[in-house]
């Protein structure tokens, strides 16, 4: 794992404060890379999959910090963006990146909110689903199975 920039470390008890406020359990593999890089940046920074329409398609990834006073934000400020069922949002995602065209990368926990190994899934901040109920909400692409597999995904 090669790094362009982090913000240093967290603490477990940062980490589970934040777990708890959001209410779900982090994946494994994701608690101990927060707990050494906050806002990780990496130099293999790419991961590829099959959008939506069926096409490769690939972003980048900067990891969201997890620190209340961050300069960029953190996770509980972008998590309002895509939770708010009133702003397109969508119930039991945890954001925890953000690709340079704006979408997010999030866990998804819509199948197993008790599980602490989600699907790993993008949100496409722009692009949305109406419903014959009338509701709507972002488009969601899934990516990977699990953190750990998103993670072997990237490249430079």
């Amino acid at each position: 794992m090669n790094i362009f920039d982090e913000n240093g470390s967290n603490s477990l008890n940062q980490i589970s404060e934040i777990e708890n406020l959001l209410l779900y359990k982090f994946p494994i593999k994701y608690v101990e890379l927060v707990q050494k890089y906050d806002a990780l940046q990496l130099e293999d920074n790419i991961f590829d999959f099959i959008n939506i329409y069926g096409t490769k398609d690939d972003r980048d990834i900067n990891f969201i910090s997890l620190k209340k006073n961050h300069e960029n934000g953190n996770i509980l400020d972008f998590q309002k963006n895509v939770c708010e069922i009133d702003n397109y949002g969508i119930k039991h995602l945890i954001v925890f990146g953000i690709c340079g065209n704006g979408d997010y990368v999030c866990f998804d926990y819509r199948h197993n909110p008790m599980t602490d190994n989600s699907k790993v899934v993008l949100v496409y901040h722009d692009n949305f689903v109406d419903y014959e109920d009338c509701n709507s909400h972002m488009v969601i692409n899934h990516v990977a199975h699990s953190f750990e597999e998103f993670m072997e995904m990237l490249h430079e």
